[in-house]
């Protein structure tokens, strides 16, 4: 039998090696529920301005300055309350894109809506309203993982959100 010192030393040698690991597996499941809640906040927010853009009514969807795309893209960033903080940290308005679709039933598929001429979307231009509405975020929101003994590089997010158009 090996003395009772021996061992205490063998158990306090085998809790020095596994801590390291253990403090890396913690931090790493801390940053990834990070992306994850950051993501959500993203696609939450996206939802809902979505789903006010789709009951807009006389909206011009491809005008860079319809005020009312203009006021669901705060609310996007802003949230309800209209803070001055954005919901997600270096989210701006700038970045939010709230785009036409149109479905083809030639080939059943859906792509962003022409904005000149009657077959488009562009309202101003005596076109049709779109059959969907998309909110998404600009080329995505970058995402930096802080995990030691890593590179920080960005882990790119990109929630998108399609919605049926309802209004007029």
């Amino acid at each position: 039998m090996t003395p009772v010192s021996s061992r205490r030393g063998s158990a306090l040698l085998e809790s020095l090696l596994i801590t390291p690991i253990l403090v890396l597996l913690f931090v790493g499941a801390m940053e990834i529920g990070k992306v994850t809640l950051t993501y959500y906040q993203l696609q939450k927010a996206l939802r809902a301005g979505a789903r006010m853009a789709a009951v807009l009514k006389g909206a011009d969807f491809c005008s860079a300055d319809d005020q009312q795309l203009a006021a669901i893209k705060n609310f996007i960033v802003f949230g309800p309350d209209g803070s001055t903080e954005p919901l997600v940290r270096s989210l701006s308005t700038e970045q939010i894109l709230i785009l036409p679709e149109r479905a083809d039933a030639g080939n059943a598929s859906v792509g962003t809506c022409d904005c000149g001429g009657p077959t488009g979307c562009s309202l101003s231009d005596g076109g049709h309203a779109p059959d969907y509405v998309v909110a998404e975020i600009d080329g995505g929101y970058e995402f930096t993982l802080h995990i030691p003994f890593r590179s920080p590089e960005p882990v790119l997010l990109r929630p998108r959100v399609r919605v049926p158009f309802g209004g007029l």
